[in-house]
């Protein structure tokens, strides 16, 4: 069995100024920073086997925060993790009530996400079996993995809600290739955290 523990990072510039990011390096906002704090401090007494992020810098970033309870251990860049790649939107605001068939020409489709996921999933399986694994990313990508996690088609994947800045998912991976979901999208570490850190930026698409 595989212990999977999937994380949103924390909130960036960006999110808050509803700027469009996709595989743009992103910068964490004031509140982000706080928000990574506060994961790492809910996560300082946990032992990851091993530690991957999104290569992006606003997963890195919260990645880092996390690594200050764990000295000693490194993190594993992982272009799998990356968001979703939106072409000519990305460092533009968002156009307004966006649907999935308004991409522009050579972004990612949520069906090219989930491709991720799954090979994200397969490289677990494949290198650490019985092992703890940490694994950071995105709010469109995460999504992906919770369609493939839970065993639904490919249109299942604008079903699920934005996961918070900084939630974790928590996921059992069995050799038999069930799975068992132990939590998601849990962020009560963000109780620590003031109440506007919180309330912003509820758009279902921070990408």
């Amino acid at each position: 069995m595989i212990d999977f523990w999937l994380i949103r990072h924390g909130e960036t510039v960006e999110n808050a100024q509803g700027i469009c990011q996709g595989q743009t390096p992103g910068t964490l906002s004031e509140d982000g920073m706080m928000q990574a704090r506060a994961l790492a401090e809910y996560l300082k007494n946990e032992e990851f086997d091993v530690i991957y992020s999104s290569d992006l810098r606003r997963t890195m970033k919260t990645t880092e925060a996390v690594l200050q309870f764990h000295p000693g251990e490194e993190i594993i860049p992982e272009p799998l993790l990356r968001e979703r790649y939106l072409a000519d939107w990305q460092g533009k605001p968002f156009p307004k009530n966006w649907k999935e068939m308004d991409l522009p020409e050579e972004a990612e489709t949520s069906e090219d996400l989930i491709v991720r996921a799954k090979a994200f999933l397969s490289l677990l399986k494949e290198k650490h079996e019985g092992k703890k694994v940490f694994a950071m990313s995105h709010g469109g990508l995460i999504r992906a993995f919770w369609t493939v996690l839970h065993n639904l088609d490919n249109g299942s994947y604008s079903r699920w809600d934005a996961p918070e800045n900084t939630s974790i998912s928590r996921f059992g991976l069995n050799e038999d290739g069930s799975v068992n979901e132990l939590v998601r999208n849990l962020a009560e570490h963000l109780e620590t955290v003031p109440v506007s850190s919180k309330a912003k930026n509820k758009n279902d698409w921070q990408l």
